[in-house]
């Protein structure tokens, strides 16, 4: 009777908390743009099954992930959202997995604090939120731990049969999975040297492990030979490594980990007190130390694992850079562990201190998860090109990646066909023709897309060169840092570049335009959620057959009407058919939902229609009174940059050091354009690593991309740091620190200004800095 009562509770409780961690992997899924690793996994899925097995043994993962992913995409489609939701889904699993072993390890209150634990862990979250294989990875860890510790207490064969089947498909999903088995038949060892008839259990577990091998024996035969051999590995001590590993187990928090040793050190505390008090209570009880043994060492002998195998050094497999993700797979374990060790301390008869050091240690998880959703932004990045593309590509035209270093980002958004300018290949007169011969000779024109790692192996520009030196007719369109240029082959070709292909896709309808203005017939625009600064690309869609040509006022307004950015356009009689509108949102536009309006110059109403949601990320302007600049400077650049002058925090520089650099920007007048600033320091010895006299970089948009030029306000003071790390190699002697801007797109330099205000130079040198060598 007593059990049945208490039945429902827990039952409630441990739905409330599952529906709360699986909102928790849903909330913003699908508000983060797909970064290179997820490309890569979308692309996979696009395969066949067999193009899958055939790819990943040449890889460094195996299949199982990518075969679910190609059939979930199947009815999830190619979104964000549907692709993550296999991971969210996923990551609602382990959370339960977790409660199950929790509660048959130390009852009904270890299992629903252990699943408190992993349901409002960052770290899990993050993973559950990421087209990854990690968080199948843990979930069949925590499978494959507890059908063992079944087996163990019980030796049914359908603990056997699950454990196989866990197991074996953890190997299938990552090659770090072996580390599961190997804890386990560790542990298994003691449960041997305790059983009673240790030749029946020898036999029962020698079989069951002969069964994981021989079900994972046809990949092994298949990718041996296949798996690559490399290195992306750099030194990590060992003692920062363990330091990373405690704060993302406690935070979830990957970087900056000395800040938070004031919330993981008492977590650290209150782990080995609960550690403790587990062991003292199985001081009598042998399963109490097994299992505890089996949650510890499966917590450590991984990340030694991976600390071992991240460093640089000759091996048979691959080497990797560290990170955190490849840690997850032993989470589970970890908040059973800890919430194991919680509900076993028996400070007072009432369980009050269990309750407080409880309630610590869910805040720090708490804490750490409160600037995770913020973080999380769905960027334009090739969403409005991949649109562009969509209009007006016939299906005679190729599509050339210029060039194909972050190409699994590209082919996400392009599932069609399209070709790569190979990013590590320096590019000549000659072999741009070799490469660029066969596609020409073979369609219509060509759409280049032309990224920001253009210029890195083409400085001379010779596949753009080679192109326009034989198109008829060429089309260009802007997206940021991006350029979508098109070369017909033909005149034909060309008189049709800017009309929109047969099956383009339709664009959404505006409202009340019939009666207002009659020839908008739609609009498209990328994504729905904007931050301060950014740039909005919105397509409007005219009717080409009827009205005249008209000029009209394109707004950005808030809830109350306030316009807060406006343009004004001219849409001739017959063209276009599609128009780019590029907005930049203000930099100090508030929080909210805004939309855009459209009135005709010549008088009319205004049309408000569509709708995006803004977040306020700039704060309040500085202005030269505010700052103290150690070396000032007054240096024009074009296009209404100035430079007001810089701060050096190194005074002795030596061979592999940093410099640490501030620089100090005011705008004299609106921006137009986005620029990089590049940082370099050139030394007297010719560098033959990079065929010059460069030994040090670093390049990125101000304020590592937060404040792009075009949100400059005039006046404003903008604060700008770099780290410019010198190379280990670079010979003692004095070295020039210049800098400048240029345009990511084409890598075309901002000039310097003289006093007359005419072109001077295209970088300012700074100073000289000595090195020294050590």
């Amino acid at each position: 009777m007593i059990r049945k009562l208490k039945t429902p509770p827990i039952l409630s409780l441990l739905l409330v908390l599952l529906l709360f961690s699986f909102a928790l992997r849903v909330y913003r899924l699908g508000d983060k743009s797909v970064w290179w690793d997820e490309g890569l996994a979308a692309w996979a899925a696009r395969q066949s099954l067999g193009e899958i097995a055939q790819w990943t043994a040449a890889d460094v993962h195996p299949p199982l992930y990518f075969w679910m992913l190609h059939f979930w995409r199947l009815g999830s489609g190619d979104g964000e959202f549907g692709q993550r939701s296999l991971s969210a889904g996923i990551g609602l699993l382990t959370v339960a997995a977790t409660y199950r072993l929790g509660r048959m390890v130390g009852g009904a209150k270890t299992g629903l604090l252990a699943a408190l634990l992993m349901g409002i862990s960052r770290f899990d979250i993050w993973w559950s939120q990421e087209m990854r294989m990690y968080a199948l990875a843990a979930l069949l860890a925590v499978l494959s731990l507890r059908t063992a510790i079944r087996f163990w207490e019980q030796n049914r064969l359908t603990d056997a049969l699950l454990y196989a089947l866990f197991t074996t498909a953890g190997l299938y999903t990552l090659y770090l999975s072996v580390s599961v088995m190997v804890v386990i038949n560790l542990v298994w060892l003691w449960v041997l040297w305790r059983a009673k008839e240790r030749g029946r259990a020898l036999l029962r577990w020698s079989a069951v492990q002969a069964a994981v091998l021989l079900l994972y024996a046809p990949w092994l035969a298949y990718a041996l030979g296949r798996i690559p051999t490399w290195s992306s590995a750099s030194p990590v001590a060992l003692d920062v490594f363990l330091r990373i590993y405690w704060t993302v187990l406690t935070t979830g928090i990957p970087v900056n980990v000395e800040s938070y040793y004031r919330l993981t050190l008492p977590v650290l505390a209150i782990f080995l007190s609960g550690l403790a008090a587990i062991l003292w209570r199985g001081r009598r009880d042998w399963r109490v130390r097994r299992n505890a043994g089996l949650f510890l060492l499966g917590l450590l002998l991984p990340a030694a694992v991976v600390y071992m195998v991240s460093l640089p050094k000759e091996t048979f497999f691959y080497s990797p850079q560290l990170a955190p993700r490849y840690l997850l797979i032993f989470a589970p374990a970890f908040y059973t562990l800890l919430a194991w060790g919680l509900t076993s301390l028996k400070v007072d008869r009432r369980g009050i201190t269990a309750i407080i050091l409880s309630a610590i240690v869910v805040g720090v998880a708490v804490y750490g998860l409160l600037n995770y959703y913020p973080g999380r932004v769905l960027l334009d990045d090739y969403k409005a090109l991949e649109a562009t593309l969509r209009a007006y590509q016939r299906p005679d035209d190729a599509v050339v990646l210029y060039t194909d270093k972050d190409w699994p980002v590209f082919a996400y958004h392009h599932p069609g066909r399209w070709w790569g300018v190979p990013h590590a290949q320096p590019m000549t007169p000659q072999s741009a023709d070799a490469y660029l011969a066969p596609i020409w000779n073979e369609h219509q024109g060509i759409w280049l897309v032309v990224t920001p790692y253009a210029g890195i192996n083409d400085p001379q520009g010779e596949i753009a060169a080679w192109l326009a030196a034989r198109a008829a007719g060429t089309v260009e369109h802007r997206f940021d840092d991006k350029l979508l240029r098109f070369y017909a082959r033909s005149q034909a070709r060309a008189d049709t570049a800017s009309d929109l292909a047969p099956d383009a896709p339709s664009p959404r309808p505006v409202e009340n335009a019939a009666d207002n203005i009659p020839r908008l017939i739609g609009y498209e625009q990328p994504v729905r959620e904007y931050q301060s600064g950014d740039a909005i690309h919105l397509f409007l869609y005219w009717d080409e057959t009827a009205g005249t040509a008209a000029e009209f006022e394109v707004s950005l307004v808030d809830k109350e009407g306030t316009t807060w950015q406006s343009l004004k356009i001219s849409v001739p009689e017959k063209e276009p058919a599609r128009q780019q509108v590029d907005l930049l949102v203000p930099p100090e536009a508030p929080t909210g939902h805004y939309a855009f309006a459209v009135q005709p110059l010549s008088g009319g109403k205004t049309l408000r229609f569509g709708g995006i949601t803004l977040r306020q990320q700039q704060r309040a302007a500085l202005t030269v009174a505010d700052v103290n600049i150690p070396h000032p400077l007054k240096v024009d650049f074009d296009d209404g940059v100035s430079l007001l002058g810089y701060d050096l925090g190194t005074d002795k520089l030596h061979p592999g050091g940093t410099v640490y650099l501030t620089l100090y920007w005011q705008a004299r007048q609106p921006v137009k354009h986005r620029y990089k600033v590049f940082t370099h320091l050139l030394g007297e010895v010719f560098n033959a690593a990079s065929g010059n006299f460069l030994w040090g970089q670093q390049d990125n948009e101000p304020l590592n991309g937060t404040r792009p030029t075009p949100t400059w306000r005039v006046g404003e003071i903008i604060i700008d740091s770099y780290a410019i790390p010198l190379e280990a190699q670079a010979p003692a002697g004095l070295y020039a620190l210049e800098i400048g801007l240029y345009d990511p797109a084409t890598g075309a330099r901002l000039p310097v200004l003289n006093d007359e205000q005419q072109v001077k130079a295209d970088h300012l040198l700074l100073t000289h800095m000595p090195v020294e060598s050590d």
